[in-house]
């Protein structure tokens, strides 16, 4: 049943990826909801099922762009076994940590992707990380933050909760 969930979600969050936020930009910077479900999903799951969930949400989005069919896939399923990796061998509590994990992950994805993309130009590959990663990866960052203060907000200690955490990093 949780696998079933967890694609549901994964196709509705790509739906609106590509409906709502493919028209909402900030300074044509756009945030990454694909990699921000990923990384959700991978914080409840098991190492290879973070594979599996990176590598689905890849291929659907690599059915967009069927002349890079497969780069999503790869990186994607790459970003999993790599949330399984420090999921397993890092405590991940304090909200900062966890956008600083985004953060990573979203730049360790567009390097990766970018790099096929430019066939290795590393030129162009530097341009396009300075241009579009940093901020995207920004972007997707404040989105995951508040993600997750809403989500502590509404599963428990309202904003008294929220703010110990902050502050201290412990529940």
């Amino acid at each position: 049943m949780v696998i079933v969930r967890n694609i549901l979600i994964i196709i509705i969050v790509l739906l609106v990826q590509s409906t709502v936020f493919g028209r909402i930009d900030v300074v044509g910077v756009r945030p990454d909801l694909a990699m921000l479900i990923l990384i959700f999903i991978a914080a409840g799951a098991e190492p290879a099922e973070s594979i599996l969930y990176g590598f689905f949400i890849g291929f659907v989005q690599d059915i967009y762009t069927p002349e890079y069919l497969g780069f999503n896939a790869l990186t994607m399923s790459l970003i999993g076994f790599s949330l399984g990796i420090v999921k397993e061998t890092l405590t991940v509590e304090n909200y900062l940590v966890k956008t600083l994990v985004t953060f990573v992950a979203c730049i360790f994805h567009d390097l990766l992707y970018l790099s096929l993309y430019t066939v290795f130009d590393f030129s162009l590959l530097l341009k396009l990380l300075l241009k579009n990663s940093l901020p995207g990866a920004l972007y997707t960052s404040i989105l995951a933050f508040l993600s997750i203060v809403v989500y502590k907000w509404v599963t428990g200690g309202g904003l008294k909760g929220v703010v110990r955490e902050l502050t201290t990093g412990r529940r």
